[in-house]
C-alpha cells in the first residue's frame, strides 16, 4: 500500500490516462511507446530499464534471502511476485528468491554448498550469469 490520499492518485492518473491499455486479467498498465515493441534494454550486469526513462535503475539480478525485507509489510505483493505465490509459505516466512528486473524470476536452495536455481521460466543467458555470480557471493558469504 502505497500511503498517497486519493486526490493524488486520481490527478496522476488522469495525468497518464493516454498512456494506460486495459490488460486481459483486469488490471491497467503504462502501454508501451510503440505498440508491439519492447524497448527494456539490459546493460553488462542485467539491469534493465527503458531508454531514456527516468528515475532510478531497475537493480541488478540478485538473489534474495527467506527474511529481506522486499516482501514484508505490503498489502499486495503481486507487483513482485506475479503468480509466484508459491514463494509465500507460513508466518510470514518467504522462499528464497531471485528477483529480476524488479519480479520474482525463480526460487532458490543451498544444499551440499551450491546454490540450486528453479527458474518460473527460462532466463536469458546474461541474467543466469549474473544470478551465477551473485550465487558465488552467498556461498562466499555463509562460508
Amino acid at each position: 500500500m502505497a500511503g498517497l490520499p486519493l486526490g493524488d492518485i486520481r490527478r496522476g492518473l488522469k495525468a497518464i490516462s493516454g498512456e494506460l491499455r486495459p490488460r486481459a486479467d483486469g488490471l491497467i498498465e503504462l502501454a508501451p511507446s510503440r505498440p508491439g515493441v519492447d524497448l527494456a534494454v539490459s546493460d553488462s550486469e542485467g539491469r534493465s530499464r527503458s531508454p531514456g526513462a527516468e528515475g532510478p535503475e531497475l537493480p541488478p539480478p540478485r538473489l534474495l534471502g527467506s527474511f529481506d525485507p522486499l516482501l514484508h509489510g505490503w498489502v499486495d505483493r503481486q507487483p513482485v511476485l506475479g503468480d509466484a505465490t508459491s514463494i509465500i509459505t507460513v508466518n510470514g516466512l518467504f522462499r528464497p528468491f531471485a528477483l529480476v528486473d524488479g519480479r520474482a524470476a525463480a526460487t532458490w536452495t543451498l544444499s551440499g554448498g551450491q546454490v540450486k536455481l528453479a527458474p518460473f521460466a527460462p532466463l536469458p543467458e546474461q541474467v543466469g550469469a549474473a544470478l551465477d555470480a551473485d550465487a558465488q557471493d552467498v556461498i562466499r558469504f555463509l562460508g
